[in-house]
C-alpha cells in the first residue's frame, strides 16, 4: 500500500537524485570541455583546416547513421516499466548489435558518393574505416542505460571522461608523430574500445547474451518507430549544414565553420545532456507518481537551467570574435564572425531543449516527431533563403533564425500537458534579444 507520505518521500528522493545527477553532468561536461578545448588548440597547431574538415564529414556520417537507425532504446528503457528486466535488457542489446553491423555496412556504401560530392578521394578510405567503430559501440552493455534510468550518473560521467581522455591522448600522440587525419580516426577507436570494455567489466550489471524475447522486442520496436523517424530528422537538423556548407565552400572553410559551430554549442551541449539524462527520467518518474506536480517541477527545473546556461551563451554572442582572435592563429580568424551568428541561434535552441523532454516523458513520441520535422523544414528554408540573399553569411543567419521560428509550434504541441511557461520563456527571450541587439545593432 502506497501512502501520500511514501509518494512525497519518492519525490524527495527523485529531486535529490536529479540534483546529484546534474552536478555530475555539469562537472563532467566542464572537465571534458577543458580537455576538448585544450586538445583542439594543440591539434590545430599540427593539423590543417582541411584535415578538420575531412574528419567533420566523417563524424557527421557516423552520427548521422546512428541517428537514422535509432530505434529509441535509451528513452524506452528509461520510461518503460520493464526497463530493468533481464529479458528486456538483453533483447535491447541484441537489437543494438544488429544495428551496429548495419551501420558499418552503410558507412561503406556512403563513402564513394560523399567523396565524389565533396571532391575528396580520401573519404573513400576514411569513412569505411571509421565506420567499424559502429560495430564496437554496438556491443556496449545496455546495462549502461539502466544507470540513466535510475539517474545514477556519476559512473557514466567518469566513463565518458576516461574515454574522452583516452581518445585525446591517442589523437595528440598520433598527430605529433604523424600529422594526418588518421590521428583523429584513431581517437574515435580509442574512445569506443574503452567504453565497450568498461561496460562489460567495471560497470557490468545484468550479464549480456544474445536473446530475443518477442514481447520485449515488440515493445522496443513499437515505441521506437516514431523515435526512428524523429532522430533521423534530428540528424538532418544538426548536421545537414555540414554537408551543404562543405560541398559549397570546400574542406578548408568547412574546418573553420566546424570550429565556430563547436564553440557555439559549448553551453548548449551540457543543457541537452541534462535534458536527456536528468529531465527525461525525472519527468517520467513524476508522471508515474504524481502528474499534478509536473508543471511546478518543470518551472523549477527550467528556471534553474536557463539561469545557469544562458549568460555564458550571451557572452559568446557579445565577444565571440575576440575569443577566436586570442586563442587561434590567422588561419582560423574567420571563425570569429561565424561564432557570433551561430551562438545567437543557440540561445533559442537552449530554451527549447528544456521543454522537449516532456513529450517523451509522457510517451508522446509522435508529437516529438512533429516538432523535429518542423525544425528540419525551417532549417532547410533558412539555409536556402539565407544563402540566396547573402551567401555564406546569410546561410548562417538562416540557420540561426530557424531556431527561433521553431518555438511557436512547440508551444502548441506541449499545451495539452499544461507545462507551457509563457512568463519564463518571455523573460528568457526578452533578455536574449537585448543582448543580440547590443552585439549586432551597435556599431
Amino acid at each position: 500500500m502506497t501512502s501520500a507520505t511514501d509518494e512525497k518521500i519518492s519525490l524527495t528522493l527523485l529531486k535529490r537524485l536529479a540534483i546529484r545527477g546534474s552536478i555530475w553532468i555539469i562537472l563532467g561536461f566542464g572537465i571534458s570541455q577543458i580537455m576538448r578545448f585544450g586538445g583542439n588548440i594543440v591539434l590545430t597547431r599540427w593539423l590543417s583546416p582541411e584535415e578538420f574538415g575531412i574528419i567533420g564529414i566523417v563524424t557527421a556520417v557516423l552520427i548521422g547513421l546512428e541517428m537514422f537507425s535509432d530505434v529509441g532504446l535509451r528513452p524506452n528503457i528509461i520510461q518503460s516499466r520493464r526497463g530493468e528486466e533481464p529479458e528486456f535488457i538483453r533483447t535491447a542489446w541484441t537489437i543494438q548489435i544488429i544495428r551496429g553491423i548495419i551501420l558499418a555496412l552503410a558507412a561503406i556504401a556512403f563513402a564513394w558518393p560523399l567523396a565524389s560530392i565533396n571532391n575528396e578521394p580520401l573519404l573513400t578510405i576514411v569513412i569505411p574505416v571509421a565506420g567499424l567503430t559502429a560495430i564496437i559501440s554496438g556491443f556496449n552493455s545496455t546495462w549502461l542505460l539502466v544507470y540513466s534510468r535510475r539517474m545514477i550518473l556519476g559512473k557514466l560521467v567518469i566513463l565518458d571522461l576516461a574515454a574522452h581522455f583516452c581518445s585525446l591522448i591517442t589523437m595528440m600522440l598520433w598527430a605529433w608523430y604523424y600529422p594526418s587525419v588518421w590521428a583523429l580516426v584513431a581517437g574515435i577507436f580509442a574512445n569506443r574500445l574503452l567504453k565497450v570494455i568498461v561496460s562489460h567489466t567495471l560497470l557490468a550489471g545484468t550479464s549480456m547474451k544474445i536473446e530475443w524475447e518477442p514481447q520485449s522486442a515488440n515493445e522496443l520496436i513499437r515505441f521506437g518507430r516514431w523515435i526512428f523517424i524523429s532522430t533521423a530528422l534530428g540528424f538532418m537538423v544538426a548536421r545537414l549544414d555540414i554537408f551543404v556548407f562543405g560541398s559549397i565552400a570546400g574542406m578548408s572553410m568547412l574546418g573553420i565553420y566546424l570550429l565556430a559551430k563547436n564553440l557555439s554549442c559549448l553551453t548548449v551541449e551540457p543543457l541537452i545532456k541534462l535534458a536527456s539524462t536528468i529531465l527525461l527520467p525525472m519527468y517520467s518518474r513524476i508522471i508515474e507518481q504524481d502528474p499534478d506536480v509536473l508543471r511546478s517541477q518543470t518551472f523549477k527545473s527550467r528556471s534553474m537551467l536557463l539561469l545557469l546556461f544562458l549568460p555564458p551563451l550571451w557572452a559568446v554572442v557579445l565577444w565571440g570574435d575576440q575569443l577566436i582572435g586570442i586563442l587561434y592563429d590567422d588561419r582560423y580568424q574567420d571563425a570569429g564572425w561565424m561564432l557570433k551568428i551561430l551562438a545567437t541561434g543557440m540561445i533559442s535552441a537552449s530554451i527549447i531543449s528544456t521543454i522537449t523532454p516532456v513529450l517523451l516523458a509522457v510517451g508522446d513520441s509522435f508529437r516529438n516527431l512533429i516538432n523535429t520535422t518542423n525544425r528540419f523544414i525551417l532549417q532547410i528554408l533558412g539555409m536556402v533563403i539565407g544563402s540566396y540573399y547573402a551567401g555564406t553569411t546569410g546561410f548562417m543567419i538562416g540557420i540561426s533564425a530557424a531556431e527561433f521560428l521553431c518555438y511557436p509550434l512547440l508551444v502548441y504541441l506541449i499545451r495539452p500537458y499544461q507545462v507551457w511557461l509563457p512568463l519564463l520563456d518571455g523573460l528568457a527571450f526578452g533578455c536574449s534579444f537585448i543582448v543580440i541587439w547590443i552585439a549586432f545593432g551597435i556599431t
